[in-house]
């Protein structure tokens, strides 16, 4: 049985906006993700030598040949590089609360197809959810990229607690307007 009033259209908003202010919360309020950022000792020098040696933007490696090359290869560099810099935060923002909005769009599809859904069922599948996301979405940045373990598990905490929290609300916040069927 479908939850007639658990759209994906008002989910994506709900949800989505739920999910953005975790994240933004998270990033820009609490001290979790500062802790697992580390600072050049030099930035001017990091800056000169990638733009002397990166003709544009995009993502660079310097791989570990172990069968042995003239260039160095160790140690192992992956760098996101966007030679005309950050850009404009709220353009950020904004794409950041879209990709929250997709997300909760189709999350909240799923959940409108689980029947009986309570608070507590919405809490765990939320959290479940988030996992999936962390292991599938970020867990191989650390496998394959060499993203700090630490930078990468918060990624995924963030994950949890944000989809955790976006399905309790969606849960909740039609449970009002519309009678969700009840677990026998």
């Amino acid at each position: 049985m479908e939850h007639r009033c658990l759209s994906p259209w008002k989910g994506a908003v709900v949800g989505g906006l739920i999910a953005f202010a975790w994240s933004a919360l998270s990033w820009m309020a609490l001290p979790f993700h500062e802790r697992t950022l580390s600072r050049f000792v030099d930035p001017a020098l990091v800056v000169n030598v990638l733009a002397a040696n990166a003709p544009h933007s995009g993502v660079y490696i310097l791989e570990n040949d172990p069968k042995g090359q003239t260039a160095p290869t160790d140690p192992f560099l992956f760098v996101s590089y966007a030679k005309s810099g950050w850009g404009s935060m709220g353009k950020s923002m904004a794409l950041g609360l879209l990709m929250q909005m997709i997300g909760a769009f189709f999350w909240t599809w799923i959940l409108g197809k689980i029947p009986g859904l309570t608070l507590k069922d919405s809490a765990l599948y939320g959290c479940f959810f988030g996992l999936c996301i962390g292991a599938l979405g970020a867990m191989p940045n650390w496998v394959w990229w060499k993203f700090s373990f630490s930078f990468t598990a918060m990624y995924v905490a963030d994950a949890v607690i944000a989809w955790t929290l976006a399905s309790m609300a969606l849960s909740r916040c039609y449970a009002t307007a519309c009678a969700l069927p009840k677990k026998p």
